[in-house]
């Protein structure tokens, strides 16, 4: 199902790419022609003559067959090129196709090795973490009150997102043979997505007769209101042929017997995709997944709610942090107050797992994995109820998901599940005594610099603004998690007395940081058994191409040695490359207007490599560093050099850095 969270949900590909002839492998790779791909490469594979082309295409072939979710083989391949040491991201992608492959010791003994080939060892803590979690509900399965299988209309096709019509009637989407239009989706050398419904009856198959569906772009994740006037579903493509095409919420109304052409739903923001939608019972919210660069990460849930006053949708909100991560959340599903969806940035089986979380005081939270036998290590997703099917007396809920775990008949099939009572365990005859709960709460906020000057990073600090979507770390010797900041830039966690926690804060956009937090000293008791320790976490945005000036390095006259008080803002910057390690400068000096023009060059060269230098002996690797001396040629203070104060001057003498994109 990865596939469906970029093929489906965002068709990326001109329509030239579809009838020019692919001559070779590569080619079919760069254009996303998987399934062609894959047999060209396999060939070339044969054929490669040096190390660095067989690594490759290995690497490509390993990305084929994970584009089209054959795990086992794109753990072969992945293997394959971290032999051929390749791509340094071999290694990891090694270890998830293994997880989602369901071989939980192999994928844990890869994480190991992964992370030992990022130079950290507990690098995958988590990962390993997931996978022994993964194996142990594996085996408590058959415990589990969920029972599934599958059903007698799947087949070698992709088959998803299933809404129950009625009780004779289920809708779902599908790339089978029997779709309409000529063209095939190069990805996976499969019809284009298509609605069909089922009737249960008899078990038959036909195309869902639906107004406006065009056969040349996907559709699929039908939905209705609850008196089945209004119609929503995702639509991906135009009939712009603009080489980029986005996926689209797409509405139509019911009048009398017909329906409305689809219009699109707007949300307030273009250039992103919008899909998945489900609706609460009374029609009240719309319940979506997106993109948006200003989320969390990946695709994330939003909300809309309907403004009668207006007749339109509102603009999205997020759902925040207790629901999205950095990874994908998606394929929601409003069941009364409960939310299902499906994620890859929890804790879970592989893929997407299926997790629940109730409403709590008007925010959904805590969410809960629904654990095998309903998760796998494949992609779990796209959970609906049957309120049509009979239920028995030991049988909760009744409905369906979909995955594409092994076993399965096609890429992505649908399953039917039975939830039953749980089993009630003996309980043995005890005395009731009080028992008192122990916890040491952690409570954080992420916070930003408000500058004077928006994107001058030397203007001054006016304030301080909480920022959404930073990733806290947590780790202390023998374990480690992450958290995440919520809309308005708070985060939490539970903490055990008597350890000392690192923390690393990141975001995309943003310089990481690193600090500690110690309960060495925090003891527990029956008196106090609940006890808070709080923290704020300061970031700053990273400006590439923008000189950022270190104020107090200063040189001695005519001279370019590193003087104790620029030894000490050196070693800041020090600190923050080893924080930022992806991060390459450009360490730049400039002097006064006073002196030669070739004098002042070569002075202001000779502090700017002095600078580099130091930063070197500090463990900077020389291969993130330049320098280059300025002289007199770009001043940040313009004034005639005769009429220059002695404050221009000396702003004018500086050294200062720039990131380099």
């Amino acid at each position: 199902m990865k596939k469906l969270i970029v093929l489906f949900l965002a068709v990326t590909v001109a329509s030239c790419t579809y009838t020019e002839k692919i001559k070779d492998g590569e080619t079919a790779y760069d254009r996303k022609q998987f399934s062609i791909a894959i047999p060209m490469l396999t060939k070339e594979y044969k054929k490669a003559k040096t190390t660095q082309e067989k690594g490759k295409k290995s690497f490509q072939l390993a990305e084929s067959y994970r584009r089209t979710n054959q795990y086992d083989k794109a753990a072969e391949w992945f293997a394959i090129a971290t032999n051929e040491r390749y791509n340094a991201d071999a290694p990891l992608k090694n270890a998830q196709m293994l997880q989602q492959a369901q071989k939980y010791e192999e994928a844990i003994a890869a994480y190991r090795t992964a992370g030992r080939d990022a130079g950290n060892s507990n690098k995958y803590l988590e990962q390993i973490a997931a996978c022994r979690q993964a194996k142990q509900w594996q085996s408590d399965a058959p415990n589990n009150e969920f029972l599934i299988e599958t059903l007698p209309i799947n087949n070698s096709a992709t088959d998803f997102s299933p809404i129950i019509l009625n009780k004779d009637q289920i809708i779902f989407s599908s790339d089978r043979a029997e779709s309409d239009g000529k063209d095939k989706y190069k990805w996976t050398g499969q019809k284009y997505f298509d609605l069909y419904e089922w009737e249960r009856s008899d078990d038959s198959i036909k195309r869902f007769a639906a107004p406006g569906i065009n056969p040349k772009f996907h559709q699929g994740n039908l939905v209705y209101n609850k008196d089945q006037s209004k119609m929503f579903f995702t639509q991906c493509g135009s009939d712009n042929n603009e080489g980029i095409d986005f996926c689209k919420i797409m509405m139509s109304e019911k009048n009398g017997e017909s329906w409305s052409e689809p219009k699109e739903v707007r949300f307030g923001t273009d250039n992103y995709n919008y899909m998945h939608p489900t609706l609460d019972p009374d029609g009240k919210w719309l319940i979506f997944a997106s993109n948006d660069k200003n989320g969390f990460g990946g695709y994330d849930l939003y909300i809309s709610n309907w403004v009668p006053s207006e007749n339109r949708w509102s603009e999205a909100r997020n759902l925040g942090s207790a629901i999205n991560t950095k990874g994908n959340e998606v394929f929601p599903y409003l069941d009364l107050d409960t939310l299902y969806y499906s994620s890859d940035g929890l804790p879970g089986m592989g893929g997407l797992d299926i997790f629940k979380a109730p409403k709590v005081y008007e925010r959904w939270k805590d969410p809960v994995n629904l654990r095998a036998p309903l998760n796998s290590g494949g992609d779990d997703f796209g959970m609906v109820m049957d309120p049509y099917t009979l239920k028995s007396d030991t049988v909760l809920q009744i409905g369906f998901i979909c995955s594409n775990r092994k076993g399965g008949k096609g890429s992505d099939d649908i399953y039917r599940f039975a939830k039953r009572l749980p089993k009630l365990p003996e309980i043995p005859v005890v005395v009731d005594t009080p028992k008192i709960v122990m916890k040491l709460n952690f409570e954080g906020l992420v916070k930003e610099k408000i500058l004077s000057q928006p994107g001058n990073p030397n203007s001054a600090v006016t304030g301080y603004k909480n920022l959404m979507g930073a990733t806290v770390r947590l780790s202390t010797a023998d374990t480690a998690w992450s958290v995440g900041s919520d809309v308005d830039g708070s985060f939490s966690a539970n903490l055990q007395p008597g350890k000392l926690y690192f923390l690393q804060t990141t975001k995309n956009g943003y310089f990481s940081a690193n600090d500690t937090v110690s309960t060495m000293d925090i003891v527990l008791t029956a008196e106090n058994p609940i006890q808070t320790v709080s923290k704020e976490v300061f970031l700053t945005p990273i400006y590439k191409g923008k000189e950022i000036v270190l104020k107090d390095v200063k040189f001695d006259y005519n001279k370019w040695d590193i003087r104790p008080d620029a030894a000490i803002e050196l070693d800041q910057l020090v600190v923050l490359l080893k924080q930022n390690p992806e991060l390459n400068i450009l360490m730049t000096s400039h002097t006064d207007c006073r002196g030669s023009d070739r004098d002042n060059m070569l002075l202001s060269q000779r502090r700017a490599e002095s600078t580099m230098q130091y930063l070197i002996v500090k463990g900077i690797s020389e291969g993130r560093l330049k320098a280059k001396g300025f002289g007199e040629t770009t001043p940040a203070a313009v004034c005639e050099c005769t009429a220059c104060t002695e404050d221009q001057h000396q702003e004018n003498r500086r050294t200062s850095f720039v990131i380099l994109e």
